[in-house]
């Protein structure tokens, strides 16, 4: 057998850790680069917060999508330096900004801005609009999305993440009551989440309006790799369309188990969730326990990954598993 074809699929805000980095900054150049730069556009310290925390300094929704999104941008270059490229890209939410630049659809200087200024412009929405999110455990996307378009008015299905999972977002009134009639339709569980807002919500319209100017202008390529919008949940091949699905993706919902069903289908052999954390790694078992799929979230897994890609797609299936 030959060598697999990966996808690598970046993680989103909710995937950080304190410490996260530390590594990789003695492997890699561009850490600290793209964090001096974070650093600069915000006059937040984002290294600071993320290397030496507290928890709850990271947790600021701009100290913590600009790191997230620096790890996951430097450790994709730490994988490519070492010969492994994608066959396909995509990424959950934020993360689809470090999917743009690994697939070169965006330069790595205009999406840190544009990173900065999202998540200057989501801090600022949800500092204004009471908001909440729960993770739905045991009832399918697809229910819950019937269930909430007959429930409260204020609560939506936020992220339909796999068969298994999906968040819903809205004022915590309405939160709190779709989950109480998701766990009487058969949910297993409820569980609030500890964010600053209802993200992927229309209370988030504020954050998107201000967003607007900056997507119009992004220059935006045809990239070299095929990458799965986030908010489609489909292959995008054309600069205009994508433009037209990012000026949407703060209020729309993340359809996380259509991008992975659509991946699968571009031939793809083997996932490697490259950012910090391991929630991709989970849904992806959600939809089917033998897909390999592999985490690089330091240098030691970005030396191990391109070791075992030099070997067989059977290796990788058995260190996924």
């Amino acid at each position: 057998m030959g060598n697999p074809r990966y996808a690598f699929v970046f993680p989103g805000q909710g995937s950080q850790y304190v410490g996260m980095g530390a590594e990789l900054r003695a492997a890699s150049p561009l850490l600290d680069r793209t964090l001096r730069r974070a650093g600069q556009l915000t006059g937040q310290d984002v290294a600071g917060a993320m290397l030496r925390g507290p928890e709850e300094r990271l947790a600021d929704t701009v100290n913590t999508q600009l790191s997230v999104f620096a790890v996951s941008v430097a450790l994709h270059e730490a994988v490519t330096e070492r010969g492994l490229r994608p066959v396909a890209v995509a990424g959950h939410s934020l993360g689809e900004y470090a999917a743009l630049v690994a697939g070169g659809w965006l330069e790595l200087d205009d999406a840190l801005i544009a990173v900065a200024r999202r998540a200057k412009a989501m801090r600022a929405c949800c500092a204004r609009t009471e908001g909440a999110m729960a993770a739905v455990l045991g009832l399918r996307p697809e229910a819950l999305v019937r269930l909430a378009a007959d429930g409260p008015a204020d609560a939506v299905v936020a992220n339909a993440n796999s068969p298994k999972q999906s968040v819903i977002s809205g004022t915590a009134d309405a939160v709190a009551k779709l989950g109480e009639l998701a766990l009487e339709r058969g949910a297993s569980a409820v569980i609030p989440l500890t964010v600053d807002g209802a993200f992927h919500s229309p209370l988030m319209g504020e954050a998107e309006e201000r967003l607007l100017p900056l997507v119009a202008e992004l220059p935006l390529k045809k990239g070299r790799i095929p990458i799965v919008s986030s908010v489609s949940g489909e292959v995008v091949t054309d600069p205009r369309t994508y433009r037209a699905l990012l000026a949407r993706q703060i209020t729309s919902p993340v359809r996380w188990a259509d991008v992975m069903v659509r991946l699968r289908g571009l031939s793809v052999g083997a996932f490697a969730e490259v950012g910090p954390g391991k929630v991709l790694r989970g849904l992806f078992r959600h939809l089917d326990r033998r897909i390999p799929v592999v985490g690089v979230g330091s240098f030691a897994d970005c030396l191990e990954i391109t070791g075992t890609a030099a070997g067989t797609a059977s290796a990788v299936a058995e260190r996924a598993a």
